[in-house]
């Protein structure tokens, strides 16, 4: 049987773009990054040349959600689109608790991190928050966010999640992620507006866990 030639990945439009040696390394780059472009190549000296060449055309036929980010967001009685909306779940019982981000109109999942021991749900929704805005921020995004938490709103406004758990040997993660948000919101002036996600209105938050 013929050993199967490993293959160079060239990513331009990615978490970190550049040159990859296995599909697992370029994974890393492109999931949950909206309009990721990237391609293989047989060898190295291919991948330089096409990295240094830009996006081939192929490529650059837009998606339907790529589309639809271009577009001047909208207002009307719906969210405004495009933009990210986050959630949170936590376990009342465990304490384990879990967020995520999604594009608003496609669902499509942006990130996940979880599940934390001993949390709440404001943690997680102020979490959710803050993770979405630093990820725009990293793609010089303007779009709005959306919660359906007002408590996560208002500990972003003040730049201070005012929980009252207390520190456990267990939730030693939850605390160092919350102080890092805390030092990104007072280090660092953001242009996307935070909203309130109008579920009377609108329906389920896009991202939400499906869990109630």
């Amino acid at each position: 049987m013929a050993i199967k030639k490993p293959k160079w990945y060239v990513v331009w439009t990615g978490h970190s773009p550049g040159l990859y040696s296995s599909w697992e390394k370029c994974k890393d780059q492109v999931d949950g990054f909206p309009g990721a472009k990237y391609k293989a190549y047989d060898t190295l000296t291919q991948a330089k040349a096409a990295m240094e060449s830009g996006i081939p055309a192929s490529l650059m036929r837009k998606t339907a959600a790529e589309r639809l980010a271009e577009k001047k967001p909208r207002r009307g009685r719906g969210p405004v689109v495009p933009s990210v909306s986050v959630d949170a779940a936590c376990n009342m019982t465990t304490g384990e608790m879990e967020y995520r981000g999604v594009d608003t109109a496609t669902g499509t999942e942006l990130f996940r991190m979880g599940p934390f021991s001993d949390s709440t749900n404001n943690i997680g929704e102020f979490l959710a928050v803050v993770h979405g805005l630093g990820m725009l921020a990293r793609q010089e995004s303007t779009i709005p966010v959306y919660t359906d938490s007002r408590t996560a709103m208002a500990w972003v406004k003040q730049r201070t999640a005012k929980t009252t758990i207390k520190r456990t040997r267990k939730n030693t993660d939850v605390f160092a992620l919350m102080e890092r948000a805390q030092e990104w919101l007072r280090a660092n002036d953001y242009p996307n507006r935070v909203s309130k996600w109008e579920t009377d209105k609108w329906g389920e938050n896009p991202a939400d866990f499906g869990r109630k």
